[in-house]
């Protein structure tokens, strides 16, 4: 059997979209290296002559940005993890129990994700106020521990949960939770993997919602913490690109030692 030759212009194509994907987070790096007046030149450098790190320095001198990173870690974890509990619930419900109106729960979930999430902090802050938990850390999270996408993810992932396996081990008696924790989960890990990565990354990357909830700087995340680095008539690019690196920078690294299980775990969910 011939074995199948990728054409050239594959490889071609791949280098160009590589590129394209890459050139920002160059001009990021290199932005962060220049000096405030290289970064204010009419014409614009490309490369930092010489390269610096009084931005880093900056960035420190300006926002608690170590106090927004712990913020944003110990809120992007909080939310995966009660994210994941209950969405495998859920999805355990869906696909293995198959509750009744099962599908009509379904198709809801299927709307939900259609809907932009934008509409939901009106209704979120209410709830969060009255609550009395605004200017929290608990705020930040809350409204998002049930992730309609991540129900729908690890829905897909328990469906191919061999049949065989769940009624042997209906029929040595074990309980609906013994099955979800030692068999249908150790089975779909590549999902919860696939669907904590997400998680983490939607909960990084949140601006809107910290900035609504609450004031205090030091009750704040990445997101509305950098965007304090903007001023009203200049800004200090290089400052506000190192800022925004050393944000990245975490998220990047997880993803290097992840992308394995999250490609493949998407691929497998059909979800590409």
């Amino acid at each position: 059997m011939l074995a199948h030759r990728v054409p050239r212009w594959t490889y071609v194509m791949v280098v160009v979209v590589g590129l394209l994907i890459l050139a920002p987070f160059a001009w990021m790096v290199a932005t962060a290296l220049m000096t405030t007046s290289q970064t204010l030149q009419a014409t614009p450098s490309v490369i930092p002559a010489p390269a610096t790190l009084d931005g880093v320095h900056e960035v420190f001198n300006r926002i608690p940005f170590l106090r927004l990173l712990t913020n944003t870690v110990l809120v992007s974890v909080g939310r995966a993890v009660v994210a994941l509990i209950v969405a495998s619930l859920a999805a355990y419900a869906l696909a293995i129990m198959k509750v009744p109106g099962a599908r009509i729960i379904l198709l809801v979930v299927l709307t939900l994700i259609m809907v932009p999430g934008d509409i939901f902090i009106l209704p979120s802050f209410s709830i969060i106020a009255g609550l009395h938990l605004t200017n929290t850390l608990v705020a930040l999270a809350l409204p998002n521990v049930f992730d309609v996408f991540g129900v729908f993810l690890l829905y897909q992932f328990f469906r191919g949960v061999p049949k065989e396996i769940i009624e042997a081990a209906r029929i040595d008696g074990a309980s609906h939770a013994r099955i979800l924790f030692t068999i249908v989960i150790p089975i779909a890990r590549g999902g919860l993997i696939a669907l904590a990565i997400l998680t983490v990354l939607n909960e990084w990357k949140e601006l809107l919602w910290p900035i609504v909830v609450n004031r205090d700087v030091d009750q704040l995340t990445l997101g509305p913490g950098l965007a304090l680095l903007r001023g009203t008539a200049v800004t200090d690019w290089n400052v506000l690109m190192s800022a925004g690196a050393m944000a990245a920078l975490p998220m990047i690294v997880i993803f290097l030692l992840l992308q394995r299980h999250f490609v493949s775990s998407l691929a497998r969910s059909g979800l590409k």
